[in-house]
């Protein structure tokens, strides 16, 4: 009684799936056992027009104290003058603040017992002196302003600028762009191993997206800018900086039916 309910579902079954897919509303067995799968990649080019920069500010001092304010009002003169600049309050963004002890070999001591000072900066684990690092990320600002905002974070009192790295606002679109083209090329590959095989091309069986990392909209351009190095000749490698165009790619797997 059992097997014969049991055969009674499975046929039930097996009509089901025949009607779907005489309705186009399933993949049928047949086609699942005879495909062509292909893979396709598709790339869009799109000019950058947002660009992000870090600024560094380096101090030392005898104490950690001392390294620690001397920090401090170059950092508050880089952010004002990017606010002056322009620049938004949510696009200014302090990534990290390091305060650490310098190591080498003081030199001997007075005849008071003290130290003035002087040291080797090597060879030594004498603490003689500290480090503070401060970088600030300025980001989603006009390409065009790049060039200006990191002379002016330099004027501020900045010791160096990285950057810039360029992206795009419109990644989204240029993607969903690149996946089209990728869909649409991988039928262009099935149907030439279709044709050379001598058989007939059918509908889409199964897609299979590829993986998308969202990290390539950015393009970054290998350029710091020294205070030391002058800030004149620093805003001159700066300019002749071009942003080009990112690459974005997209990547697909497809099943069509034979």
């Amino acid at each position: 009684m059992k097997t014969g309910k049991r055969l009674a579902a499975a046929i039930g079954a097996m009509a089901v799936c025949c009607v779907l897919a005489a309705c186009g509303g399933a993949v049928s067995m047949a086609e699942t056992e005879h495909v062509i799968t292909v893979n396709a990649t598709a790339q869009v080019k799109v000019e950058p027009d947002k660009a992000s920069f870090n600024v560094n500010v380096v101090t030392q001092g005898a104490t950690a104290e001392e390294a620690s304010s001397a920090n401090a009002e170059p950092v508050e003169a880089v952010v004002a003058a990017l606010k002056e600049a322009g620049v938004a309050d949510a696009d200014i963004q302090t990534v990290y603040t390091d305060l650490y002890p310098q190591y080498g070999m003081a030199e001997e001591p007075q005849v008071d017992g003290a130290y003035d000072g002087a040291y080797i900066a090597y060879g030594g684990n004498d603490i003689v002196g500290y480090e503070m690092r401060t970088s600030i990320q300025v980001s989603g600002v006009d390409i065009d302003m790049v060039a200006e905002l990191m002379g002016a974070c330099i004027s501020a009192g900045a010791t160096g600028v990285d950057g810039p790295q360029y992206y795009v606002s419109s990644y989204d679109e240029a993607y969903a762009e690149a996946l089209t083209q990728a869909i649409a090329a991988s039928r262009e590959k099935a149907q030439v191993m279709a044709s050379a095989a001598g058989v007939t091309l059918g509908r889409v069986v199964n897609i299979t997206e590829g993986y998308s990392y969202s990290g390539m909209r950015y393009a970054a351009a290998e350029t710091a800018m020294d205070a030391g190095a002058g800030t004149n000749d620093a805003m001159a490698k700066v300019a002749d900086i071009v942003p080009g165009q990112v690459t974005v790619e997209a990547q697909v797997t497809v099943s069509y039916a034979i």
